[in-house]
């Protein structure tokens, strides 16, 4: 336990120190939150007090709607990013030293997972809480006691679902380019396949279905439908069920595919299998190389 403590700990410290890997890491939660800002956020209030003519809370349903985004992205770009250790010393050659001492194989595996855990916990929780001092500037709420458990809980299952995933991805990279080009991929399209740049509802009903078989789909409307809870009742008190279920179709708080609508519980154990699935490749591929 001690040295995977150290290991761990050499980890994280290595990723907090390189600037670059931070703000790489966190590039396209940086992108979405400055497009909101200057154009996408103006708009989308805009469109909603058109609709809900005379309604109050607009501001802090939209900023709340983006932060839930937001959070979401983090959990899967920050997780990827930590992983760049691995990488980089498989790359410059100082994974062989390790071989080379008495460390146990798994522990040495084990130590990039969990200090990728460990620092996108710590990243993504000084996300909600910018997130949420984001809202109240918008006119919002903070977020109660409860329901930021139910966050947490959410976040933390994704960073170790997402976490998983990209370990078993990262075994079959050699080069830190290679990781650099997978970085760059998942932080383009990370947002369009959470509904995050275009609300899911104004695609077609083809894309529709493929992206709402994805585990981002199911992971942003998890977070969502907790973060955006106050909101949506303040917003929709007295309005007609049709009112609700007509945003909720638009923006993303349902997740359909043809006619089966998920619940919040199978897309909770959805993300958990996706997680667990990887865990349990990364594991079996493990057994057959070098890390």
């Amino acid at each position: 336990m001690k040295i995977l403590y150290q290991l761990v700990k050499r980890n994280t410290l290595l990723y907090l120190r390189d600037k670059a890997s931070v703000f790489f890491s966190f590039l396209s939660v940086i992108i979405i939150i400055l497009m909101y800002v200057l154009f996408l956020g103006k708009m989308q209030s805009d469109n909603l007090a058109d609709a809900f003519v005379g309604v109050e809370g607009i501001d802090w349903l939209v900023s709340s709607w983006i932060m839930a985004g937001v959070l979401t992205v983090s959990t899967i770009t920050v997780p990827l990013g930590a992983l760049g250790n691995l990488i980089n010393d498989r790359d410059k050659g100082l994974i062989n030293d390790f071989y080379t001492s008495p460390i146990n194989r798994n522990i040495l595996a084990l130590s990039y997972l969990i200090s990728a855990w460990v620092i996108a916990v710590l990243m993504v929780s000084i996300n909600f809480i910018v997130g949420q001092i984001y809202v109240l500037s918008s006119g919002g709420e903070w977020i109660p006691f409860l329901a930021s458990m139910k966050v947490i809980g959410v976040m933390l299952i994704s960073i170790m679902s997402f976490s998983s995933f990209f370990f078993y991805i990262s075994i079959y990279m050699k080069t830190f380019n290679s990781f650099s080009l997978l970085s760059t991929l998942v932080g383009t399209f990370v947002g369009f396949l959470g509904g995050i740049y275009i609300p899911i509802g104004v695609l077609g009903k083809n894309v529709q279905n493929v992206m709402n078989v994805l585990p981002t789909s199911h992971a942003v409307t998890l977070m969502r439908n907790i973060y955006m809870n106050g909101a949506i009742e303040y917003v929709f008190d007295g309005a007609p069920p049709e009112a609700y279920q007509e945003y909720a179709d638009i923006y993303g708080l349902v997740v359909r595919v043809g006619t089966y609508e998920f619940t919040q519980l199978t897309m909770l154990l959805s993300v958990i299998a996706f997680g667990v699935l990887f865990y349990i490749l990364s594991i079996l591929k493990l057994r057959k190389i070098k890390l």
